[in-house]
């Protein structure tokens, strides 16, 4: 299934890109947008430039590819809620240099900030042996 990963870290890195993919995809429902604003004057230069859009790039298809193959080798793992860190803490990490926001997760999970780390480590080897013995 993916039989280029050497290595745990590089796992968590492709679980990243992953997330950071599935962000960059196009929505499933497009949402109207609809907006009853008064006429402004147009020397007042509040808003922002309404040519220019800040929209993030379209994924290519090798980084589809690896999603892809990610999403299936997570379905396999037997608990869900290790399907379910290692998911929350992809999209955490997304676009973000300092890595996931461990605090927030612990928040989230009701439980200490090393305790969800440890937990992750957990399923993220768990996922690394159950992928690297299908190989």
């Amino acid at each position: 299934m993916m039989s280029e990963v050497n290595s745990v870290t590089q796992l968590h890195d492709w679980l990243i890109e992953a997330a950071e993919t599935e962000r960059r995809l196009p929505p499933a429902w497009r949402k109207q947008a609809t907006g009853f604003w008064p006429e402004c004057l147009p020397e007042w230069g509040g808003y922002a430039d309404p040519g220019k859009h800040n929209t993030l790039g379209k994924p290519s298809g090798v980084e589809i590819d690896r999603f892809d193959k990610i999403m299936l080798s997570i379905s396999t793992l037997p608990s869900i809620g290790d399907r379910k860190l290692l998911w929350s803490v992809a999209h955490s990490a997304a676009f973000r240099m300092r890595g996931p926001a461990w605090l927030k997760l612990s928040r989230l999970l009701r439980c200490d900030r090393r305790t969800v780390k440890a937990r992750y480590t957990q399923a993220l080897a768990n996922l690394y042996y159950l992928v690297k013995d299908k190989l």
